[in-house]
């Protein structure tokens, strides 16, 4: 068996991949992807999993199209399915253009996915991947680089251990044709000035830095994934609720472990990791929390905010939902990802007579001052008092629904309902509950 297929074989037995699994391999038309996807239509034969080519057209390039027929008629002669799509690349400053194509290339593969999505990518990529995290000045996850088989997403790299030499080699063999790319060359893009500048130098001196340099990565990789473990527990022990973390538990861990325990929180909701500076300051402001801090502290597109000693993740949304008139309608969905469910609970449950009498509305809080009678035995309690007492956040009082008949506040769903419009004994009436969606 070819050294390159073997190789191949030896990383689909150790992954341990269910029996008649799909493999969906990216390919591009150039050396890698047309290597792999030769191989891997090989090795089918032993192992008789399903695979299919998918062709990703950024529209970045004028040959993109004529490309995307290469591998189509490689497909076609491997006996392999073959998939075309086509993506439109916007201009995310924040991304620049290879982050956006990479953005992009992985919702199409996505899309298409059934069990596992295989990649390309060999020991020389690796090694591109871990200069440039080295040039951001990454932590430990970003200095990890690419696992060879991702758990969770389901991506197989099998090729990450290989020499370019390797695969160069087997494309001769077989006389495979792919495509030369023109904008490989264009220097202008950073992974392009590694791989014709900086790495050749670097092997002249050190022939084998690319595989030595691997090796480091997986050291790396396997101390993060440790301390990943470790951050995990920690993470659990000042979880509150379903995303908060309590203020008091976590002023009382190490600042080290707190700033693993904030980026594993903010990795958890897919947030994009703060600058060293922004971490700490956060870190700063958590140890002096009490009962009346307000952090508010800008994280990516989102903010981490401080509510009675709990941290909050809150994106910065401040649109009001649209008002909604209740036409008998079980489910109402408002603007700002909520529902308002309605229907025949025993409890907080409002006279049917009034709701046929009268006009009801959900909107969001017109005047915090307004009253309402939630104990038979107590005075009328403001809006602002009701939502102190049940803890609600102030970023979230402003666009809290709440249910009106004639202009006048009758229930806050999940909270209260006026006692004056209660259901008595076993009068009809119906529930409004909140959602999220």
């Amino acid at each position: 068996m070819n050294e390159l297929v073997n190789f191949l074989e030896q990383s689909f037995l150790k992954q341990k991949l269910k029996k008649n699994c799909h493999l969906l391999i990216g390919v591009s038309g150039g050396i890698d992807s047309v290597v792999l996807g030769h191989a891997l239509s090989t090795l089918r034969r032993l192992y008789l999993f399903d695979l299919t080519f998918i062709y990703i057209d950024h529209q970045l390039h004028p040959e993109s199209k004529k490309w995307a027929g290469v591998v189509k008629r490689l497909a076609k002669k491997l006996s392999t399915d073959y998939i075309y799509e086509k993506v439109t690349i916007d201009q995310d400053l924040k991304l620049g253009i290879e982050g956006a194509a990479r953005k992009h290339r992985y919702q199409a593969f996505h899309k298409h996915q059934k069990d596992i999505l295989v990649l390309a990518q060999h020991e020389d990529d690796q090694l591109e991947t871990l200069l440039l995290q080295l040039a951001r000045g990454a932590g430990s996850k970003g200095l990890s680089c690419m696992p060879e088989y991702h758990n969770i997403l389901k991506i197989w790299r099998p090729l990450l251990g290989l020499s370019k030499d390797l695969i160069h080699g087997y494309q001769q063999e077989h006389k495979l044709k792919f495509i030369e790319d023109s904008s490989n060359s264009d220097n202008k893009y950073d992974r392009n000035y590694l791989r014709n500048k900086v790495i050749p130098l670097i092997k002249k001196r050190f022939p084998q830095f690319a595989t030595t340099s691997g090796r480091s990565i997986k050291h790396i990789a396997d101390a993060y994934n440790y301390q990943n473990l470790i951050n995990s527990e920690l993470y659990q022990n000042v979880l509150e609720g379903t995303n908060q973390l309590n203020g008091l538990k976590l002023k009382n861990l190490s600042d080290y472990d707190m700033g693993n325990v904030i980026r594993f929180w903010l990795n958890e909701h897919q947030v994009l990791m703060p600058s060293i500076k922004v971490l700490d300051q956060i870190i700063n402001q958590v140890k002096k929390i009490h009962s009346e801090s307000n952090i508010k502290i800008k994280v990516d597109q989102c903010y981490i905010c401080s509510f009675n000693q709990l941290l909050y993740l809150v994106k910065n949304n401040d649109a009001p939902f649209k008002k909604v008139i209740w036409k008998k309608q079980k489910k109402m969905i408002l603007d700002n990802n909520r529902m308002i469910i309605v229907r025949n609970n025993l409890d907080q449950r409002i006279s049917l007579d009034q709701l046929k009498k009268n006009t009801i509305e959900i909107d969001q809080p017109r005047n915090m001052s307004a009253k309402v009678k939630i104990h038979p035995q107590q005075p009328a309690r403001t809006l602002q008092y009701i939502f102190q007492q049940n803890k609600i956040p102030p970023w979230e009082r402003k666009n809290y629904p709440v249910v009106y008949l004639n202009n006048k506040v009758v229930l806050i769903p999940g909270i209260a309902t006026d006692v004056n419009y209660l259901c008595k004994n076993h009068e009809a009436g119906l529930s409004f509950e909140i959602r999220i969606i």
